[in-house]
C-alpha cells in the first residue's frame, strides 16, 4: 500500500486553487515532523496542547547543571516523541549541551548555549532504521 506525505511547509495558496500540493517521502515526513516537535513549546499549537517538547521550559535556565538539565530535556523529548510520532518505533535520543562562540557581526563574539539533538528508531511501516540530528542554540541570555 502505498502512503502519501505531504511535505512542509504547507502552501496553503496551493490548496486553495486545488493544485496538488509537494508530497515526500516517510523518512522525509518523519524528519520533518520530529522537527516541528522540537521547535514547538508545550501550549504553543492551540489545536493540541500537548505538542511540543519541554525544551522551551528551560530556554534560559542557567541554574541547572548541564547534566541535569541534558536528562531532563532527553527524557521530555522522549515522551513527546513516543506520544506525537507513532511512526517512529523504539526512539532513542541523545542530547548534548555544549557552549558555542557566535559572533555579533560587530567583531565581538558572545557564548551561547548550544543543543545537539540525536533521535533514532525504526519506522514502523517499513522496518527501515531512521536517524535524525537536529542543532540550535537557546537562552539568548546565556552569554
Amino acid at each position: 500500500m502505498q502512503m502519501e506525505f505531504y511535505s512542509l511547509p504547507l502552501v496553503l495558496e496551493r490548496v486553495m486553487r486545488k493544485q496538488e500540493h509537494p508530497k515526500c517521502t516517510v523518512q522525509q515526513s518523519v524528519r520533518q515532523h520530529l522537527h516541528l516537535l522540537l521547535t514547538t513549546a508545550f501550549g504553543e499549537f492551540p489545536g493540541d496542547e500537548r505538542f511540543g517538547c519541554g525544551i522551551w521550559d528551560h530556554d534560559f535556565d542557567n541554574v541547572t547543571s548541564a547534566h541535569k538539565l541534558r536528562e531532563i530535556i532527553r527524557l521530555s523529548l522522549h515522551q513527546s516523541i513516543l506520544e506525537q510520532e507513532r511512526r517512529l518505533g523504539n526512539p532513542r535520543v541523545e542530547v548534548l549541551l555544549r557552549q558555542e562562540e557566535v559572533p555579533d557581526g560587530q567583531a565581538r563574539h558572545h557564548i551561547k548555549k548550544k543543543i545537539d539533538i540525536t533521535i533514532a528508531g525504526t519506522l514502523t511501516l517499513t522496518n527501515e532504521r531512521l536517524t535524525f540530528r537536529d542543532s540550535f542554540f537557546v537562552g539568548p541570555l546565556s552569554y
